[in-house]
C-alpha cells in the first residue's frame, strides 16, 4: 500500500517525464518537415503526452 507522499512522488515523477518527453518532441517536431516520413506519428506521441498531462506544457 502506497502512501499519500509516495502516490504524490510517483505522479510528480511521471509528469516530469511527461514534460521531458513533450519538450523533446517539440523540438524534433519543428526540425521535422510536416511531409516527411514519422510527423504525423510524431505529433499522435505529442498528444498523446498532452493527454497525459492535462495541459501543453511547450504554448
Amino acid at each position: 500500500m502506497q502512501t499519500t507522499i509516495q502516490a504524490t512522488a510517483t505522479a510528480t515523477d511521471a509528469d516530469a517525464r511527461d514534460i521531458a518527453e513533450a519538450r523533446r518532441l517539440a523540438d524534433q517536431l519543428k526540425a521535422m518537415n510536416p511531409d516527411g516520413m514519422g510527423y504525423r506519428f510524431t505529433v499522435r506521441r505529442y498528444e498523446q503526452v498532452v493527454a497525459r498531462l492535462g495541459y501543453d506544457p511547450i504554448s
